[in-house]
């Protein structure tokens, strides 16, 4: 990856990092990141108005914009559902950890871009376990009932949205760079274009829920600040994830660099607010960070 990409993803880890940490402090529902997606979707919606190409894109770049909108959707609603239902310390680093080990097992099956060598595996295989060791206080705390809880299912679901958005996004980001100027416009276009495409999946799950649809309710009866701040920061993050996708080859090292948020997002919790630490964790950050460098170099 070019030293722009590499800068970009971090940046946008940090951003990731920051709208979870706003997550925490309010009650998460589908409702929630609905609203956010409409307030972030509004909030860029002018970017559109720059060079349109994407209006001349063939009917197959609106299908696959449809299915990525489609896992959008799956990995929001898993992510809240799963946050409504367990510990953010457990869930977080799970839901960003498993896609690092799919997405290049399908990658290398679907793909032909660069191939991993033993040390990109090895350093793979070492954010997967930081990500793992991030939650516990104690080694002896590590056992299978900690992470088999009913919040598991959606943990999983958020994994498998984000490992299908990858794959779909990639496909559509190298269309419009076949005929748009930039990857930076065709970055930001898509980063909104996706954001309306997961609306029309998650909208209707929210009506006709009756859950979530007394959260939709009750979230237009108060300030609409906090969850367009979580919009705008949601979509940026992901529009600078969709311009550095677009300057690289290799989305696996992607996936892999976007896990900086999870020791970003520990050391927030830590520093903001004021969780508790241990040898272990700090153990945990620091093989992250080594993986990340290796998987960055």
């Amino acid at each position: 990856m070019s030293e722009l990409a590499v800068l970009l993803v971090l940046v946008s880890a940090t951003m990731h990092a920051g709208w979870n940490l706003l997550g925490k402090r309010t009650q998460p529902s589908l409702a929630f990141f609905t609203l956010a997606m409409l307030a972030g979707g509004a909030a860029f919606s002018p970017l559109l108005l720059v060079s349109p190409g994407y209006l001349t894109l063939p009917l197959s770049f609106w299908l696959i914009l449809l299915l990525s909108g489609f896992f959008q959707a799956i990995y929001m609603a898993g992510l809240a559902w799963a946050y409504a239902r367990g510990e953010v310390s457990v869930l977080y680093p799970l839901a960003r950890a498993l896609p690092v080990l799919m997405v290049p097992a399908l990658s290398l099956h679907w793909f032909a871009g660069g191939e991993l060598d033993a040390g990109d595996w090895l350093a793979m295989g070492m954010i997967a376990v930081a990500s793992l060791l991030l939650p516990l206080g104690r080694m002896r705390d590590f056992r299978l009932s900690r992470y088999l809880t009913p919040a598991l299912a959606f943990v999983l679901l958020a994994a498998v949205g984000t490992t299908g958005y990858t794959f779909t996004d990639k496909a559509a980001i190298d269309m419009m760079t076949g005929t748009l100027a930039t990857p930076f416009i065709s970055g930001f276009h898509y980063m909104v274009l996706q954001a309306f495409a997961s609306v029309l999946w998650m909208l209707p799950v929210v009506l006709l829920g009756r859950r979530e649809s007394i959260a939709w309710k009750e979230l237009l009866r108060q300030s609409p600040a906090t969850y367009t701040l979580a919009g705008v920061l949601v979509l940026a993050t992901y529009g600078l994830v969709l311009v550095a996708m677009a300057m690289t080859d290799e989305i696996s090292y992607l996936v892999a660099l976007r896990q900086a948020s999870i020791p970003l997002g520990a050391l927030a919790g830590i520093l903001v607010l004021k969780e508790s630490t241990t040898p272990l964790k700090w153990l945990a950050l620091g093989l992250m960070t080594s993986g990340l460098v290796v998987i960055a170099y």
